[in-house]
C-alpha cells in the first residue's frame, strides 16, 4: 500500500522561525540529521505527544503552532540527557525550555495546565528567595489547584500529610524559607531568560 505524504504549508514567517531561534538561543537545529539519540535517551519520551527528535524536525520545518500547542514541551524534565547524547551538540533541552517560555510569553493556554502551574510557581519561589523552599512550593501549588476547583481525593491529601510529616521529622522540610546570598544574581539570570 502506498503511503500518502502530507505536505506542510509554510509561510515566510515559518521559514524564518528556525533562524530566529538560532539568533535568540544559539541553538542550531539545522545540523540535526534525525539519529534519534535524543529521543532514545529521554526518560519521559513515551509520555510525549511529540518526541524530542520530532520537535527538532518541526522547528526545522517552521511548524511553530504545532509545537506551541503540544504537551511535549511541558512533559520535558530538562534533565538534558537529549542534549548530552546529541552527536551534533544541539541543545534540545534548551530548545524545549525556549518553546515553554514562548508559550508563556505568547499568552497561550499551555497543553499541560498543572505542569505549567507548577513551573510558574517554581520560578516565582526561585525569584523571591533565590532557592526553592519545598514546603512553600507545594503549599502554593496545592492552594492554586484547590482554588481552581481541583479538589484532591482524600487519599492523596493523607499521603501528602504523611509525606510532609516524615520529611519534617527527618529535618528535610524547612518551615521558613531561606534567602540565598546570590538572590540578586539569580534574579538577573531569570530576567535574562525572560522571567
Amino acid at each position: 500500500m502506498e503511503q500518502q505524504v502530507q505536505l506542510l504549508p509554510l509561510s515566510a514567517g515559518d521559514q524564518l522561525w528556525a533562524h530566529a531561534i538560532a539568533m535568540e538561543t544559539g541553538i542550531q537545529v539545522a545540523s540535526c540529521y534525525q539519529c534519534l539519540r535524543c529521543t532514545n535517551s529521554c526518560p519521559v519520551s513515551t509520555f510525549m505527544d511529540i518526541k524530542p527528535h520530532q520537535a527538532v524536525r518541526l522547528v526545522q520545518f517552521g511548524q511553530r503552532e504545532k509545537l506551541l500547542e503540544s504537551s511535549a514541551v511541558w512533559v520535558c524534565l530538562s534533565c538534558e540527557m537529549c542534549s548530552t547524547y546529541c552527536p551534533n551538540e544541539i541543545d534540545v533541552a534548551g530548545l524545549m525550555n525556549h518553546l515553554k517560555n514562548s508559550v508563556i510569553s505568547s499568552g497561550r493556554k499551555p497543553a499541560e495546565k498543572e505542569i505549567a502551574l507548577f513551573h510558574e510557581i517554581f520560578l516565582d519561589v526561585l525569584h523571591k528567595y533565590g532557592r526553592i523552599n519545598d514546603l512553600q512550593l507545594m503549599q502554593r501549588y496545592k492552594w492554586r489547584l484547590l482554588t481552581a476547583g481541583n479538589l484532591p481525593p482524600l487519599d492523596e491529601v493523607r499521603k501528602d500529610v504523611k509525606l510532609g510529616m516524615s520529611l519534617f521529622r527527618r529535618k528535610r522540610l524547612r518551615l521558613l524559607p531561606e534567602r540565598s546570598r546570590a538572590v540578586k544574581e539569580i534574579r538577573a539570570l531569570l530576567h535574562h531568560y525572560g522571567r
